[in-house]
């Protein structure tokens, strides 16, 4: 399934030559008709399902990890290896744009994998509200199931980088991403594309990581100070290269 508007209109524009209309013009029944091919759109908290298919990722893998009246939380096993060995600074962040107009925000986490220098995509959640106990729930099952995938002893301590305000840089390690997903949905998503888009770039930073370890997760690793991490962190960001 490919919902991106521009590409299917250049694969039908090429077909239709001068004939084919101009792609402003035909957007929105482009995407009314990408729209189509989802689920019935979810009203309500209440309404997001227990079990879907659209929870498991391209590679058949489990995405969707907890659930509860407040709050939903997206981690594949990927994802949760990530936190679990680069978890010495994760940067988290939210957006209020991208989330699906029943809920409150979309919380995103990401850590930096030194050895390669570059930031992955490790939780995604979707919140109901702002309660302090819906936050502490979210950090408690990530922190949870990332343990799964610990090697040797289990997180106890993780540093959670929000703000950096001494080097005048709001947590951009996160809102890079988050700017992101803003660009992809100008307007609240549909529950279940927000879904398949988060799975999408899953599958992409997977495969990136497979591709720079050439399939081995356990690869030894570069070894950086926390300081001089979060150093790189931000020239790189001044120089514009973050993944996304």
């Amino acid at each position: 399934m490919d919902i991106k508007p521009k590409h299917i209109f250049n694969a039908v524009s090429q077909e239709m030559g001068l004939i084919c209309p101009e792609y402003s013009t035909i957007r929105s029944q482009i995407i009314r008709n990408i729209n189509k091919q989802f689920p019935p759109n979810i009203k309500s908290f209440d309404d997001i399902p227990i079990e879907s298919e659209y929870y498991k990722t391209k590679r058949n893998e489990n995405f969707m990890i907890f659930k509860n009246t407040d709050l939903i939380i997206f981690q594949s096993p990927f994802q949760a290896y990530l936190f679990s060995n680069y978890h010495k600074n994760i940067f988290a962040d939210g957006t209020f744009y991208a989330a699906p107009k029943f809920s409150y925000q979309l919380f995103i986490t990401r850590t930096y994998v030194g050895e390669f220098n570059m930031l992955y995509t490790t939780s995604i959640s979707i919140l109901k509200n702002k309660k302090q106990s819906t936050y502490e729930t979210l950090f408690k099952e990530i922190k949870k199931n990332a343990n799964k995938f610990r090697s040797n002893t289990l997180i106890t301590t993780i540093n959670f980088h929000c703000d950096f305000e001494q080097e005048h840089l709001t947590n951009n390690a996160s809102e890079s991403y988050n700017s992101y997903l803003n660009n992809i949905f100008p307007n609240k998503p549909l529950f279940y594309k927000l879904i398949y888009i988060l799975k999408e770039e899953e599958k992409l930073s997977y495969n990136d990581y497979q591709r720079r370890t050439k399939g081995n997760w356990k690869k030894k690793q570069k070894i950086f100070s926390a300081t001089d991490e979060i150093k790189i962190l931000i020239e790189n960001y001044k120089n514009k290269r973050y993944y996304n």
